[in-house]
């Protein structure tokens, strides 16, 4: 503000830098529009949306920088326009406009091409999400190991056609249908579709349809990346082997198909089997039947021989023998057994007979006299023991009983006093008055005396 005050203009000056909104404006429209007639653009699409009026409104944005866009319904690029989406990095052609209206500038976008991405992986990768189903491996029809008859849909110009040729050659014997069609260019793909029609329609003998090209660029290939092949594959009754030479991607014709080659002379490698192979198996397998047959004739050889020797051990005579043999083992065993069992009784028996002897009424009245004159001595010994015990602990207490007997001490000299009549103890001077009467116990004898005087 202080600037502005700052600045003096002249009345002059001011009218010359005098405009009204709508003068600006339109000034501004002129500037851009003839300064930008025609330009490239690259930005990241933002903000997309559809209008009702069928008109496409975004942003183009980088980093920190936005500028309007609009593909008027009149200009949209069926190509692109289905796979435009936000995040998308995009290079459009168009112009500048400035809207006076709304004093807003807009980029009308007349062309635009995606960057990172090419447009054919935009179509595949959209394909790919619609018709997932379609290639699960489980929905694919099996290729047959030794065809008859083969169809081969390609150029009838390209050298995918000599090259298969060439390798089918030297392999199996079978008949091979060319159906010629443009394999590049805008329409190939529809060639190619009815290619497979015709051959379900009018070639039932076929075993399996063929599709091949050569190498090319990515966009050589666009025919092959379209959603018409994935419907006119699909709806084949014969397996579709896809052999287009492009081994550094997946072709949306390699996914819909039943099998997929690397290159035409890999198809022919890989469906067309090999004489020299078969002819090499053939033998491996004549050797491995020959040796099976050996093994067969060596086990049929080995059961016969088992059969014979078990038909010479049912022969009547020798049969009779062997009965004969084992009924006189039989009868030297059962000999033993008998033996056997004799003696076990004859030994049970003495057993018995002894217990018996033992159970005697006599037997147990001399063994019932044998233990009484057992427990007399015993108990004879135990009282005499016990008696013995009882004297000598009685001595014992007699001499400890001597030895702690007052009598014992008197005997020393000693003498015991007690009160009188009472009989206690005395044990000092202090529990004995004047005039009473003492007892005093000597070693022989006892005297009664009377307190004369008491001294402490």
């Amino acid at each position: 503000m202080k600037e502005l005050e700052e600045i003096k203009i002249s009345v002059e000056e001011r009218e010359k830098l005098y405009f009204t909104v709508k003068e600006i404006t339109q000034d501004l429209k002129n500037l851009i529009e003839r300064k930008f007639p025609l330009l490239w653009i690259e930005g990241e699409i933002a903000n997309l949306r559809y209008s009702q009026n069928g008109n496409i409104y975004f942003n183009l944005i980088e980093e920190e920088a936005s500028l309007k866009a609009i593909i008027f319904c009149s200009q949209r690029d069926v190509v692109i326009t289905p796979y435009l989406r936000d995040g998308l990095k995009v290079l459009c052609l168009g112009k500048l406009n400035f809207y006076p209206r709304s004093g807003e500038c807009y980029f009308i976008v007349r062309r635009a091409e995606p960057l990172g991405k090419g447009l054919l992986t935009l179509k595949k990768e959209a394909l790919i999400n619609k018709y997932k189903a379609l290639f699960d491996p489980n929905r694919k029809k099996a290729i047959p190991p030794y065809p008859k008859k083969i169809a081969l849909v390609t150029s009838i110009f390209g050298a995918a056609l000599q090259d298969f040729l060439k390798i089918s050659k030297d392999r199996w014997e079978l008949e091979i249908l060319i159906y010629p069609v443009r394999v590049q260019g805008e329409g190939a793909e529809k060639e190619i579709v009815q290619a497979v029609k015709d051959i379900n329609t009018y070639f039932n003998d076929v075993d399996m349809i063929i599709i091949t090209r050569g190498g090319g660029s990515f966009e050589d290939l666009a025919p092959f990346y379209t959603e018409d092949i994935i419907l006119g594959i699909k709806d084949s009754k014969i397996p579709v082997v896809s052999a287009v030479g492009h081994e550094i991607d997946y072709t949306i014709c390699d996914l819909i198909a039943d099998k997929r080659c690397a290159t035409p002379t890999a198809a022919a490698e890989e469906v067309i089997p090999s004489k020299e192979e078969i002819l090499y198996r053939l033998k491996l397998y004549q050797k491995k039947y020959n040796q099976l047959l050996e093994i067969i004739l060596s086990k049929g050889e080995k059961r016969l021989y088992e059969a014979k020797i078990e038909l010479e051990s049912r022969n009547p005579f020798k049969v009779f023998h062997n009965l004969e043999k084992k009924v006189k083992e039989l009868s030297h065993k059962l000999t033993l057994e008998m033996e056997k069992y004799l003696s076990l009784k004859e030994k049970k028996l003495l057993e018995i007979k002894n217990l018996l002897r033992k159970r005697h009424p006599q037997e147990t009245i001399k063994l019932g006299e044998e233990r009484l004159k057992f427990f007399k001595n015993r108990l004879f010994y135990s009282i005499k023991t016990y008696f013995e015990k009882k004297e000598k602990k009685l001595e014992n207490l007699g001499k400890l009983l001597a030895t702690l007997s007052p009598l014992n001490i008197l005997q020393r000299g000693y003498s015991i006093v007690k009160s009188y009549p009472e009989g206690k103890i005395i044990k000092s001077a202090k529990e004995v008055k004047n005039g009473e009467l003492l007892e005093i116990y000597l070693s022989e004898g006892r005297l009664l005396v009377e307190v004369r005087r008491v001294e402490e």
